[in-house]
Order: C-alpha cells, then sequence, then structure tokens
C-alpha cells in the first residue's frame, strides 16, 4: 500500500508517515476503504467547521443546560428557544449548511446507478448506494438510505450532536468560569492549548527516544499515555493508519485530557471517544474549541501553542477545497 511521507523542518523529528486514507480525495495515492477505514471526514464535516469558524466566538450564557437539550425533544422544537437563550450565529450556519447538503444530495439517489455522478458523492453514501444496486428490492434499498441520510441532516446532526456539543457541561468545560464574557481567542489559548508532540507506540521508551535524539521530553509521550489510549472507546493514532513515532499536534484541554488530532481525510480528527464511539457524529467540543480558535486567526492551520515545529500536514485542519469554495449561510427558512 502506498503512503506519503511528509518530512518535519527538523532532521531530528520523524516523517509523518501517511496511509492512502489520510490524504485528499484529489491525490492520485488517495484511497479509503468505507468496510474497513475509520469514518471518513464527509464534506459537510468539513462545512460545519467552516460554519463555526465564521460564526465567531460562543459565549458561555448561550450554551444550553441538560434541562435545555433534553433528547426527547430532539425534533420537536428548537432548544434555544425553549430556553429563551440566543443561538449562536455558528450553529445557524450548520442548521443552513444540513439544510442545503441533504437538498444537493439529491442527485446521487436520482442516478444512483451512474458511476459519473457517484463519483462526487461522499464515499460513505456512495457505498452505501452500490450496495442498494444489488440488493433484493433496490427502490426500497435507495429510500432506506434516504431516509436514513435525512434523518442524519435533521436530526442526528443539528439535535442529538450539536446541541450536546453546545452545553455548558460540553463546550463549557473549555471556556469560561460561567461569567457570560465573550471569550478572546487568546483567552482560549490561555486555559488550551496545541502542542506539537511526538507520539510513540508501545515499544518505545520516551525518555530513551528524547535523549538520543535531543529532544525534550516532554513532549514525547506514547500513544497509551494520551487520553485517547486510556479511554475504552478512544482511538489510537495507529488505527488511522499513522506510522509511529509521528509528529502530531495534541490538544491540552482546560477540563484536564489530552487528545491526539489525527491527520484524516485531508483535515485532521479528535480522537476522543465522543467521535469514535459514535461514527454518525460530526462535532465534538474539541473540534468546536479548534473552530473557534482558527475563526479568530483566520486559517485553516491550527497554531501550535507549545512544543516541537510538526508538519503543516499535521495541523491543517480543514480541506483546502471546501475551504476555497464553502460559503456559510443561513437556513432559507424554520428548520428542522
Amino acid at each position: 500500500m502506498p503512503r506519503r511521507h511528509i518530512h518535519a523542518s527538523s532532521s531530528m523529528l520523524p516523517s509523518l508517515g501517511l496511509s492512502p486514507g489520510s490524504l485528499a480525495d484529489i491525490d492520485a495515492a488517495y484511497d479509503y476503504n468505507v468496510e474497513t477505514d475509520p469514518p471518513a471526514i464527509e464534506p459537510v464535516e468539513h462545512r460545519i467547521r467552516l460554519d463555526f469558524m465564521a460564526g465567531g466566538a460562543i459565549r458561555y450564557d448561550q450554551l444550553l443546560t441538560n434541562s435545555d437539550s433534553r433528547e426527547c425533544d430532539a425534533a420537536e422544537s428548537d432548544p434555544w428557544h425553549r430556553a429563551g437563550r440566543a443561538k449562536p450565529l455558528g450553529m445557524q450556519y450548520a442548521e443552513g449548511t444540513c439544510q442545503r447538503r441533504l437538498t444537493e444530495e439529491v442527485r446521487y439517489y436520482e442516478s444512483y446507478d451512474d458511476e459519473d455522478v457517484l463519483v462526487d458523492a461522499p464515499a460513505f453514501l456512495a457505498h452505501r448506494l452500490r450496495q442498494a444496486r444489488s440488493a433484493a428490492d433496490p427502490e426500497a434499498a435507495l429510500r432506506s438510505e434516504r431516509d436514513r441520510r435525512e434523518t442524519w441532516y435533521r436530526t442526528l446532526i443539528p439535535r442529538l450532536n450539536l446541541c450536546s456539543v453546545l452545553k455548558r457541561s460540553s463546550y463549557g468545560t473549555l471556556i469560561d468560569d460561567g461569567s457570560g464574557e465573550m471569550p478572546e481567542d487568546h483567552d482560549l489559548l490561555e486555559y488550551n492549548g496545541f502542542v506539537g508532540v511526538i507520539v510513540l507506540d508501545h515499544d518505545h521508551d520516551p525518555e530513551t527516544y528524547a535523549r538520543e535524539r535531543n529532544l525534550p521530553s516532554r513532549y514525547v509521550v506514547r500513544e497509551q499515555d494520551l487520553s485517547s489510549g486510556k479511554a475504552e472507546e478512544g482511538a489510537l493514532s495507529s488505527e488511522y493508519g499513522l506510522d509511529l513515532p509521528a509528529p502530531l499536534l495534541v490538544g491540552e484541554y482546560a477540563s484536564g485530557s489530552r487528545y491526539p488530532l489525527l491527520p484524516w481525510s485531508d483535515g485532521l480528527v479528535c480522537s476522543c471517544p465522543f467521535k469514535t464511539g459514535a461514527p454518525w457524529r460530526v462535532m465534538c467540543k474539541h473540534e468546536l474549541l479548534a473552530s473557534i480558535v482558527l475563526g479568530a486567526q483566520e486559517s485553516i492551520f491550527l497554531p501550535v501553542t507549545d512544543g516541537l515545529d510538526i508538519p503543516y500536514r499535521a495541523r491543517r485542519f480543514v480541506s483546502p477545497t471546501v475551504a476555497s469554495t464553502h460559503t456559510p449561510q443561513l437556513p432559507d427558512d424554520e428548520w428542522p
């Protein structure tokens, strides 16, 4: 299997060895196996990241409480309206993205037997539509997949995923102390950081590896010693096909956790259990924080606030292709 190796600026650092699934889908070496690989970062996920980047900082008093976001009412009414709170602009943009994406995907169902059309479809959707073609009742399989996808855009993403993240008990643990002031970019990074580190497998000793390469030992860590290695459903770097040792960005958060951000599908994916334990989720609180930080910096590359100078590919949070084409917009009417 061909791999892409990206070299760091320092000869003391290992190269970043990427599997085909870690590349952009326009790369000649790109190869994503929907049956065996971790979930791809779909186009809608990149768009939602850009929506929150454009939406600006989120105040503590805009976040929901557990009682505001009752999951049993997820599809019945808007939780911000029920709670009498101002809905974050990024959330409104994300709702608009879900609405438009649902409309844009209609053409794939209408031409699900045309490979020239499916080549532009998200990898997972294209896979499901190819399965529908060979089903005993293709039309029934097609309707089932279309209903599943509509549920994803109308309920799972905006209500069960994003509403869960936009809680005081979730994103609220990464920002201010509840004063209700709007945190600026530098305030977010005062309590949270993005640290350039070398991630090792269990066969390497961090102290020995650092000493042999004259590196500060605090920036060399085994993947099992990060929060994702200690969580039952957390994702290890090696599970995403990365060659270890690898220079990666690790988010160190006010909540006390440390999760590596893994290069995948032309962006970065957080390795926390919230994402890896439920593949239908498109954003966790750590990715939301990254989006807000990047929005303030007007960049798609996360900063290294401490640690080693890792390659740009290990910092690229959003697909450049999507970033150059997506314009955040409000939904056309009441959503869902």
